[in-house]
């Protein structure tokens, strides 16, 4: 019995990373084609203003039928979703270059089905792992998405430098085929919602009340919101700082993916390793802090070849700050509620998290066009010292160091 729910758990964990690793091969091999053919800052932020869209629209939608609904056919249904829009392009594709509508259309489905499939598999790692090891699993998973990363831009631009576009967005086919396995033969519970006399919109509406009532979760929701609002523009404008700032090519953009995947994995491995239920929030954010500061000096970087290799130095300790970070803050938000509940939850919280975004490249594209992409590093950076600061003096939000762990996962089986 000890490690029943190990074998269980990881069944479905390695499925899931196999078929993340293909669809990043994808993504990259996407992103740096419309950076080739685009070259501008406001056509990128547009596509990246796309992709933000559905997690705002159905995150928070979504939520509730997690919490009713099969998870294995919404996980199943977000993995069929983003190869869906992979065999469209590749049809498409035969003819041609594809036109810019329908890179559209592939980041808008892409992103519909990552706002089912991401609260989902989140909500279910409360009901598969014993509560203590919950920060743990949050770390690990950020580690092997970050391990991916690491060879996915490489993988995604040698792709894309002798094969076409439409091809490489097959890889998407052949994860989806993986995750099908592992998820079938997957045991995860469902909580029964349906006998319940509550509506879905009831349901809904509860699940906006009990974020909103958990004042140290509600106001840490927002500082959080409004740090992406300043910071997540940058991230979006990544490959445009690379090869216009820079006058770096799409290798040298993949090189930068790949050290800021480097660092990611080791803040997740470090979580992973180390992590505890206790003073989560004040640890977080001390890696923040470190991420903070190195976007600050991305920022500060000169136009040449010695600012670009000084910018992807300074992926490592980016990396590793943000991801200690966020793997220790998702598994607070993920153990603040009863897992039963978690799935609307984790839906709320994708949704502010992609609101954030749009919001920022709204702004971001005009200053990009006007001061430069370098200045929003520095607004990045100065975003997450505020919002740590204001997290670590709002008493509400420091109580999160203390929380009450809710989790309804049977800790005996550990």
């Amino acid at each position: 019995m000890k490690n029943k729910w190990k074998n269980n758990f990881f069944t479905l964990f390695v499925g899931q990373q196999l078929s993340f690793f293909t669809s990043m091969i994808a993504q990259y091999a996407l992103v740096w084609y419309i950076t080739d053919i685009s070259k501008s800052p406001t056509l990128l932020a547009m596509y990246m203003l796309i992709a933000f869209i559905p997690g705002i629209i159905v995150a928070p939608l979504v939520g509730p039928l997690i919490d009713r609904l099969n998870k294995k056919i919404l996980l199943l249904s977000g993995d069929w979703l983003v190869a869906l829009a992979a065999i469209i392009l590749a049809i498409y594709g035969q003819g041609g270059p594809l036109p810019f509508w329908l890179l559209g259309v592939a980041m808008f489905i892409r992103s519909l089905a990552g706002a089912v499939q991401t609260p989902t598999a989140q909500s279910i790692i409360p009901t598969l792992v014993p509560e203590s090891f919950v920060p743990k699993i949050s770390g690990l998973n950020g580690a092997f998405n970050s391990a991916s990363m690491i060879i996915t831009p490489a993988i995604g631009a040698f792709f894309y430098g002798f094969m076409p576009i439409s091809q490489i967005m097959l890889m998407d086919v052949a994860g989806a085929i993986i995750a099908t396995i592992t998820v079938l033969i997957t045991r995860i519970p469902s909580f029964d919602h349906l006998e319940n006399p509550n509506s879905y919109l009831h349901e809904l509406a509860e699940g906006f009340k009990l974020v909103r009532h958990h004042k140290g979760i509600f106001h840490f929701l927002l500082i959080t919101t409004l740090i992406g609002m300043f910071s997540w523009p940058a991230f979006s404008l990544y490959p445009l700082i690379t090869t216009s700032y820079f006058h770096g090519t799409i290798s040298d953009a993949s090189i930068v993916e790949v050290f800021w995947s480097i660092g990611s994995l080791l803040g997740g491995l470090l979580i992973g390793l180390f992590a505890t239920t206790k003073r989560r929030l004040t640890i977080g954010v001390m890696w923040y802090f470190l991420a903070g500061i190195s976007f600050s000096f991305m920022g500060l970087l000169p136009d040449n070849r010695q600012g670009l290799w000084l910018f992807i130095v300074l992926q490592l300790p980016g990396g590793i700050g943000f991801m200690a970070a966020n793997g220790l803050f998702a598994s607070i938000i993920q153990q603040a509620f009863p897992a039963s509940q978690t799935g609307r939850v984790m839906g709320i919280t994708q949704a502010l998290i992609s609101l954030a975004s749009p919001i920022g490249l709204i702004f971001a594209a005009p200053l990009a066009e006007t001061i430069g992409i370098p200045p929003l590093l520095i607004l990045a950076g100065g975003s997450i010292f505020v919002g740590n600061i204001v997290s670590l003096l709002l008493p509400d939000v420091k109580k999160l160091d203390h929380m009450t762990i809710m989790t309804d996962a049977e800790a005996n089986d550990a």
